[in-house]
């Protein structure tokens, strides 16, 4: 789907961004410690849940004051004022009653809104939410054989940690908010990009700073709204007491624990589980766990020579050098409509409605890419493929466009013939390169290199 409009609302003296897009009954999503309503949409892991969640609720998300593409503040809003950010967004949209979705301390401020103004709520969801610091010592009652150990302690001090290290020690943001993505370093670097564009280090210490203190316990019994109370059970941060004190403490709230480590619960393994689950809650239908199948142009990429290069460079300048092959992948992938499936590493697997698209963006990669030093080898086929439920894309059409690429010599961007059969009549002009034995396909394959 196309990345939807950022607009802004007016809330008090500051401007809200926010973003519309989807189909199906109003849900307003509350964003944890931090968000970039525009920037969400080009890592793939967050995209595919983002593209998810928008076939079933058309979804009303915004960047709290202080954060992404909202104005910052000069003193500590109060949790009133925070919920005069959720009014503002639905009001500029013409929303009065919705679904509110709130995440950690986004939790905290959909509590209070649900509260204060049951008229616009049809129903809550808390996904890993915070509660204020009146009910600490409550928690203890709420304690189960298995529970992860930690103390209220040792998470705040998770996250002071990553404001410590905000910008410049991505792997401790992941680590503590995503651990489920340790392995996984293309998306750490991504969350450094992700925090800088998001916040500045004196923007994150003054938005924590101004949630410690925030509390809405003593209007928890005031919520009529139907409750959906969700906590991830190994989360770091929040600890699967906090949960069931709101499912107690909310009437009628129903409570429902998932397996993982994630606070950003939205990048597990298990991330449709939890989607699906609120999402269920919400409209009153289950979502299909069905795979589709459509016509698609595939690209693969990699990095000519990555491990020497890495040895030569050092770890610290191979990592600014991937971060910048990173930022061209993105905005190139982008601007030719192109969907980014997987980041490996040193190469991409990207997909695109057209043929033309897909061989315009690897042409323009190849250039962008060698003007920053790095050399790409490049391979596209076109076919059916099956799109997952995961947003994984597999089929003999992937499997083929990898051997393509795979095939291709150094800076080279070879197609299939298919492909090449495709573009006739175009500007493109390619070479025949005879014919090759691919592996794990049958039969010979002839294939072509793009000359220009």
């Amino acid at each position: 789907m196309d990345i939807p409009d950022t607009q802004f609302a007016r809330s008090g003296d500051l401007h809200i961004a926010y973003q519309r897009f989807g189909t199906g009954p109003d849900v307003v999503v509350i964003p944890p410690l931090v968000s970039n309503v525009e920037l969400a949409w080009e890592q793939e892991i967050f995209r595919r849940a983002l593209e998810h969640v928008a076939r079933y609720v058309c979804v009303l998300q915004f960047d709290k004051r202080g954060t992404g593409c909202s104005d910052r503040f000069d003193r500590y809003p109060t949790l009133e004022e925070r919920i005069g950010d959720i009014s503002a967004v639905m009001d500029a949209e013409g929303v009065q009653r919705a679904s509110i979705v709130g995440l950690a301390e986004g939790g905290l401020m959909g509590q209070l809104f649900a509260a204060m103004h049951p008229e616009r709520v049809d129903r809550l969801v808390l996904i890993n939410s915070m509660i204020g610091r009146s009910a600490v010592d409550a928690l203890s009652a709420y304690g189960r054989a298995g529970d992860p150990g930690y103390s209220m302690d040792e998470s705040l001090g998770r996250v002071w940690h990553t404001v410590e290290t905000w910008g410049d020690a991505p792997e401790v943001m992941v680590d503590n908010f995503c651990p489920s993505q340790n392995g996984n370093p293309a998306f750490i670097r991504w969350i450094g990009r992700y925090q800088r564009q998001s916040a500045s280090p004196a923007d994150i210490r003054r938005e924590v700073e101004s949630v410690l203190e925030l509390d809405a316990n003593q209007q928890l019994s005031e919520i009529t709204a139907p409750t959906l109370v969700m906590n991830v059970i190994g989360d770091r941060l929040i600890h699967p007491t906090t949960g069931r004190f709101l499912a107690d403490n909310i009437p009628g709230a129903r409570l429902v624990e998932l397996a993982g480590e994630d606070d950003f619960f939205w990048v597990m393994p298990n991330w449709r589980e939890g989607n699906d689950c609120w999402i269920e809650f919400v409209t009153g239908a289950i979502p299909a766990a069905c795979s589709e199948r459509h016509f698609a142009t595939v690209l693969f990429t990699d990095i000519v020579g990555s491990t020497a290069r890495a040895a030569q460079l050092g770890d610290d300048a191979w990592r600014r050098t991937l971060e910048g092959h990173d930022r061209v992948a993105w905005k190139t992938i982008g601007h030719h409509r192109g969907t980014l499936v997987k980041n490996m590493g040193d190469g991409l697997l990207v997909t695109f409605e057209s043929p033309s698209q897909g061989i315009a963006c690897s042409a323009e990669l190849r250039r962008e890419l060698a003007g920053i030093g790095l050399t790409i080898r490049a391979g596209l086929h076109a076919g059916e493929v099956e799109v997952r439920h995961g947003g994984d894309v597999i089929g003999l059409a992937v499997n083929l466009a990898a051997r393509v690429q795979q095939a291709a010599r150094e800076g080279a961007i070879y197609v299939s013939s298919t492909m090449r059969d495709l573009l006739l009549g175009g500007p493109w002009i390619f070479v025949d390169r005879g014919e090759h034995a691919l592996k794990g396909i049958d039969g010979a394959w002839r294939l072509y290199e793009l000359t220009s």
